[in-house]
Parts: C-alpha cells; sequence; structure tokens
C-alpha cells in the first residue's frame, strides 16, 4: 500500500496546526473590534488578521481539493481497500460523514433577498472559492456582499470560523487514523 498520501495529510495537518489562526481558535473567547467593523472589515475580532485567515486557507486547501494525492477524498480511495482493518475504515468514513452533516446543517444567516438561509456549505464555498482560497466568478458577488457589511460581516465570519473548527477537528482526526495504517503498513 502506498503510505505517502497518508504521510502528506499528516505534514500538512501539521503545518495546518501551526498556522496562527489555529492556536487562536483554541481559546475561542473573540471580542470585537468596533474600529474594524467601522472600517468594514469581515474579520473584526481580537487576534486574527487577514494573513491568519489566508495561511489558514491556503493549508486547508490542500486538505480538500483533489489537486493533490492525498485530499480527504483521495484518501478514501485507500480507506476503501480490503487490506485496510474494517475499524481504520470506519473510522475514517465517520469523519468524512462529521464534515458532511457540519456541511448540510444551516446557519443563521439569511439570503439576500429571499427568504431562506445559507447552508455550511454554501456559506463555507462563497466565502472559501469566492475570496479567500479562490475567486471564482461563480462566488465572488457574493463574497464581496457578505464580507462588506461592517457588524452583519463579523457575524459571517463567526460561522466561518464554525466551519473552520469543524474541518480542524476531522482533519487532525484523520491524521491520528492516517498514524495507525501507516504504522501497520509498515509491519
Amino acid at each position: 500500500m502506498d503510505i505517502i498520501p497518508l504521510i502528506l495529510f499528516n505534514e500538512k495537518v501539521n503545518r495546518l496546526d501551526n498556522c496562527r489562526l489555529t492556536k487562536r481558535m483554541a481559546h475561542p473567547r473573540y471580542k470585537i473590534q468596533h474600529n474594524k467593523i467601522m472600517n468594514l472589515d469581515w474579520i473584526a475580532v481580537d487576534g486574527v488578521s487577514p494573513d491568519d485567515v489566508d495561511a489558514f486557507v491556503l493549508n486547508l486547501r490542500l486538505l480538500i481539493q483533489d489537486s493533490d494525492e492525498f485530499s480527504i477524498r483521495c484518501l478514501s480511495k485507500i480507506y476503501e481497500k480490503d487490506e485496510v482493518p474494517k475499524e481504520l475504515s470506519e473510522a475514517f468514513a465517520e469523519q468524512r460523514q462529521k464534515w458532511k452533516t457540519h456541511l448540510i446543517s444551516m446557519t443563521l444567516i439569511k439570503k439576500p433577498r429571499r427568504n431562506e438561509k445559507y447552508s455550511n456549505d454554501e456559506l463555507f464555498n462563497i466565502l472559501f472559492y469566492g475570496g479567500l482560497a479562490h475567486q471564482d466568478k461563480k462566488y465572488i458577488k457574493e463574497f464581496l456582499v457578505l464580507t462588506k457589511q461592517g457588524a452583519f460581516s463579523a457575524f459571517v465570519f463567526g460561522f466561518f470560523l464554525s466551519s473552520l473548527n469543524t474541518i480542524l477537528n476531522v482533519v487532525r482526526n484523520i491524521q491520528e487514523i492516517n498514524k495507525k495504517l501507516i504504522e501497520i503498513s509498515k509491519r
């Protein structure tokens, strides 16, 4: 079994763990900075800068996009193999399901001019692909609307942090599962 993708995934999780935003999320008592809200900054909490968010997102991107052979989806192909112990396959599938369950749940944020709320998936995609990791035409307009509204945008950022915490926990748990599979593969 090729364990290189597992090793690369784990290395990227270590990089993610070393990001300033990760360290800040470990102590989530955020204080809103009113001067940032007045400047229409959507990242308006103490101890978090746009550079901190960028570093986190750019490291996370490697783990959730399929450009590299070690994304979560790519690892799922490894965990589907018969040679992988059932308990590790199930543990991996459980972590993927945690992220999927989070994504389908609804936020409290209403869509502009519509009487419906964003799902975590919609909000994550707009923020992640509309201006943080990429500037996808499909999302950029809504990204700009959601991130340039002062206090409302700070509220949006709070929901985004919730998603980042969820995926951080998922990738950390997958890292532990990977360690077990790497150890088994070395025998």
